[in-house]
């Protein structure tokens, strides 16, 4: 049965589906205004968040789901511990292979950050702001009666995924505001992440590349120990994460602002406002 999802859960998701696109592109125009970056660097990141994230990652993660099956699936702590450590490899290496190929020439620190706002903002967009149209669009469907032709047409494995919608009118609208606030923690750490891969291509250290692999997997397998092994409220889940953001931000900007200001081999295209 359809339940009808409450205007209050939609208004939440349309703040969720705005928040998360707006948060990238403010961080472009500030970024742009205030320091000398090349933009080219800002495809770079989106290209690699859609190749080793969305493609290649999943293709792995398909595979292993299917060789391991309901041991993946039931066993929490192999789910969270896979889960981490392929989100980390993935984007991690991804991240520094891209800029060793395609930024040696631009490998300053405003372009690193360019860089993370594509990388973050790809993600902000395709995982949080597609999202949530898609959970709008379904549950405007859904209210006005248009959902349940479309449904009674599925086979009963195809109705059983339909199953998740229900999401939509059982939690309450607060929790659509928290799939917000995580987008935007993540959005932060990726910039986190990419300044930490930014230095080990920089200053030739893999340590700390290491540590970047290590950071982004803790950081996931983190949280879903927390939610489905120690069953923690969503959130308190959530305050501990934009907690770990914080402060992971804080030393990250103290790096990033200590650090001196080098040219990098081609200026002509950069961009000066």
């Amino acid at each position: 049965m359809l339940g009808t999802v409450p205007a209050m859960n939609i208004a939440a998701m349309v703040v969720t589906a705005v928040v998360t696109v707006l948060i990238p592109i403010a961080a472009f125009i500030i970024l742009n205004k205030k320091a000398k970056c090349k933009q080219t660097c800002l495809l770079v990141g989106v290209g690699t968040f859609i190749v080793c994230a969305l493609i290649l990652e999943s293709i792995v993660n398909f595979a292993v789901s299917r060789l391991m099956g309901e041991t993946l699936r039931e066993n929490i702590w192999v789910y969270a511990l896979y889960g981490g450590l392929a989100a980390g490899l993935f984007e991690e290496t991804g991240r520094y292979i891209s800029m060793k190929l395609f930024m040696k020439k631009d490998l300053t620190k405003q372009n690193a950050l360019m860089y993370g706002i594509g990388y973050g903002g790809a993600e902000a967009v395709i995982v949080g702001t597609m999202t949530y149209i898609s959970n709008i669009a379904v549950s405007v469907m859904i209210n006005s009666g248009q959902f349940e032709p479309i449904l009674a047409q599925l086979d009963e494995a195809a109705k059983a995924q339909v199953e998740q919608y229900s999401a939509l009118w059982n939690l309450p609208a607060y929790e659509f505001l928290l799939a917000g606030l995580e987008r935007a923690s993540a959005f932060v750490l990726q910039l986190c992440f990419t300044y930490i891969i930014y230095r080990a291509v920089k200053n030739k250290k893999p340590a700390f590349y290491v540590l970047s692999v290590f950071m982004h997997f803790a950081v996931d397998a983190g949280t879903v120990l927390l939610l489905k092994k120690a069953m923690l409220p969503s959130v308190a889940v959530e305050l501990i994460l934009v907690a770990v953001t914080a402060v992971l931000a804080t030393v990250i900007f103290k790096q990033y602002k200590a650090e001196k200001e080098e040219a990098p081999e081609n200026r002509e295209p950069l961009i000066t406002q």
